[in-house]
Formats: C-alpha cells, sequence, structure tokens
C-alpha cells in the first residue's frame, strides 16, 4: 500500500515537472503567446497557450504509447538510458542557454509564429467567438513541431518507474497525464498573467532569462541521471 502511494506522488510530481518543461522553452509558440499577451492581452495569451497544451497532451499520448512497447528494454537498460538522456537532457540545455528568444520579437521574417500574429493585430477588439481562434492556433503551431516527441521521450527515460508501475495500476497513466496537463496550464497561467501585468515594463532579456533558468533545471537533471548511472554501475560491479 505505502509502495502505491509513493509511486503516486511521484507520479503527480514528475508530470507537473514535465509539463512544465516541455512548456517553458521559449520558442516558437512562447514567443507567440508573448506577443499576444503584450499586444492583446491576458485572455488571447492564456488560450493560445491552452493549445499549446492540447498539442503537448497529444504528443504525451504519442510517446507514451512508444515507452510502453518497450518497457521491458527500458526496466533492463536503466543504466545505459541514464547515461544517453543525461548527454541528450545536458546539450538541449547548453542549446536553451546560447539561444536568444528576444530577436524573433525583433525579426520581420514571415516566421510561423510571426505569420500566426498578423491576424491578432487586425482583430479590433476581442470577442467572445475569437477564443476558439487564438486556441487552434497555438495547438497548430506547436502541434506542427514533432520535435515534441523526442523531448518527451528523454524526460520519460528518467520516469521508468511510472511505465513498470502502470503494468499493475491502470490508474497511472490518467494521473501521469493529467499532471503533464496540470503542469503545463499552471506555467501559461502563470506566465501570461505575469507579462499581462508588467506588459508596460516587458524587457525582452526576459526571455532569455527564462530560458537559462530551465537550462539549468535541465542541467541538474542531467547530473542527477549521470549520478544514477555511475551508482547503478557501481552497484553493479558489487
Amino acid at each position: 500500500m505505502e509502495g502505491i502511494i509513493a509511486v503516486t506522488i511521484l507520479t503527480v510530481l514528475w508530470g507537473i515537472v514535465f509539463g512544465v518543461l516541455v512548456s517553458a522553452p521559449m520558442g516558437p509558440t512562447g514567443i507567440l503567446v508573448i506577443q499576444r499577451t503584450l499586444n492583446r492581452g491576458w485572455l488571447p495569451g492564456l488560450f493560445t497557450g491552452l493549445g499549446a497544451v492540447l498539442s503537448d497532451l497529444f504528443y504525451a499520448l504519442l510517446s507514451t504509447f512508444a515507452v510502453s512497447l518497450i518497457v521491458d528494454w527500458i526496466d533492463h537498460n536503466q543504466t545505459l538510458l541514464y547515461f544517453t538522456a543525461g548527454i541528450l537532457i545536458a546539450t538541449y540545455g547548453i542549446y536553451l542557454w546560447r539561444s536568444n528568444p528576444a530577436s524573433a520579437l525583433n525579426t520581420k521574417e514571415a516566421t510561423p509564429y510571426a505569420k500566426l500574429s498578423i491576424e491578432v493585430r487586425t482583430i479590433s477588439r476581442f470577442p467572445g467567438w475569437s477564443v476558439m481562434k487564438f486556441f487552434f492556433s497555438g495547438f497548430a503551431l506547436t502541434v506542427s513541431n514533432p520535435a515534441i516527441v523526442f523531448f518527451f521521450l528523454l524526460l520519460f527515460s528518467r520516469a521508468g518507474f511510472i511505465f513498470v508501475a502502470a503494468e499493475d495500476h491502470w490508474g497511472i497513466y490518467p494521473l501521469f497525464f493529467i499532471s503533464i496537463v496540470a503542469g503545463a496550464i499552471s506555467w501559461w497561467l502563470l506566465i501570461t498573467w505575469v507579462i499581462n501585468k508588467v506588459r508596460n515594463h516587458f524587457k525582452l532579456k526576459t526571455l532569455k532569462v527564462i530560458n537559462r533558468s530551465i537550462a539549468v533545471i535541465m542541467f541538474f537533471i542531467a547530473v542527477w541521471g549521470f549520478g544514477n548511472g555511475i551508482y547503478a554501475l557501481v552497484t553493479a560491479q558489487q
């Protein structure tokens, strides 16, 4: 009984963390959310982010299905996964650290998020029927990036216990997905609310700070993975 309670708590925590980590990096979707919040206010930015959450859920389901097919292999190759995932997550962290998302807000080029933001500026006000327009444009932009599957697979490799536990407890998977959605929604609620509050004093360098903060978290996850890998190797030789 205590075991399943611990797994349940860890599943919720990992799900929320994964939801935040997938949403927080300031890529095209994040830039679009920022643009809409600055230009149109809180609700347009929020519903754009919520559209991205639907896309994240879709890719989380797809990634989970892929992982569940090889759960036995994952269980028997945890040490390899610790090191591999650690290297890849650290690499992504370096990319986030060096990236400058603020440049996307200054560009005049017809980038995907620039194209999607044009129609927002043509609306003189925010009628209720436009909610779904913001929502589905956020979904369309995010779902057009299948690399999210790769990111989910990296994160899932750090939570193999969830997939093992789900073989005996069917409720683990739904709880995991709900937690991912909760984490992602919490992020978009927070970031759009904060930006809307400081929109008249918003500084572009804040975007780089967000990316670098996520990069630091990625580094910690990578180091933890390396540590677990080393521990597994040492204990296997004893």
